[in-house]
């Protein structure tokens, strides 16, 4: 697999952990290049989904985007091969052209192998905006990765991925506790941390769901 490079899309921090961490330690350790791409600075988790005006949501940016670079650091993924494009939380939608550009030429530059990126009905507009954006950029670029989806709201939110689309499990029960422990840097988002903050963005059970042994995409081969 020399050479092979393989390049996780997230719209948000903690996304690519939380959906693809297990994987991306057991491609690094097949020897494969991976890089991730953070598409919006997830700014509007406390003040839109919580309610809360203290942390301002420049102070949240700041903090996931630390939080995002010790938990990709702990994954392995070295700091070179990581790209925050810093597009608005929630706003993503709104800038598709400019973010295709840039896709674009992140693709022609990297020719990726495999592209891993949110499952195309899940959750949150800015998942299913990155989905897009990445979809059509590989068209545009007219490269072949091999491409996974990845679920992070679809499954919790009862909304079974469909589309006719093939299932492929990964076991990463060997790199679960890895994977936990970069989890567990996303403290901004899995527990109270603020004066004001009655509950966690993400709830223990949600969390628990994602950290399982087995961590599940979907293809079109």
């Amino acid at each position: 697999m020399i050479d092979e490079k393989m390049i996780v899309f997230a719209p948000h921090p903690d996304d690519e952990t939380l959906a693809c961490g297990g994987t991306i330690i057991k491609k690094l350790q097949e020897g494969l290049n991976v890089y991730i791409i953070l598409m919006t600075d997830g700014r509007h988790s406390h003040d839109l989904i919580l309610r809360i005006k203290e942390p301002s949501p420049e102070q949240i940016a700041r903090i996931r985007t630390a939080e995002f670079k010790e938990a990709t650091m702990i994954l392995g993924v070295n700091p070179e091969n990581k790209l925050l494009l810093g597009f608005e939380d929630t706003k993503l939608g709104q800038h598709m052209t400019e973010a295709k550009k840039i896709v674009v030429e992140i693709l022609l530059k990297i020719s990726p192998s495999e592209v891993y990126l949110p499952y195309r009905s899940d959750g949150p507009e800015d998942h299913r905006s990155t989905y897009e954006i990445v979809r059509d950029s590989i068209t545009r670029t007219n490269t072949h990765p091999r491409i996974f989806e990845y679920p992070v709201w679809a499954v919790w939110d009862g909304k079974i991925p469909q589309h006719g689309l093939k299932v492929q499990k990964v076991d990463v029960s060997r790199e679960l506790a890895k994977k936990k422990e970069a989890v567990s840097k996303y403290k901004s988002q899995i527990s109270k941390c603020f004066p004001k903050q009655k509950k966690a963005v993400l709830s223990k059970d949600f969390v628990k769901m994602s950290c399982s042994e087995i961590e599940t995409f979907y293809t079109e081969e």
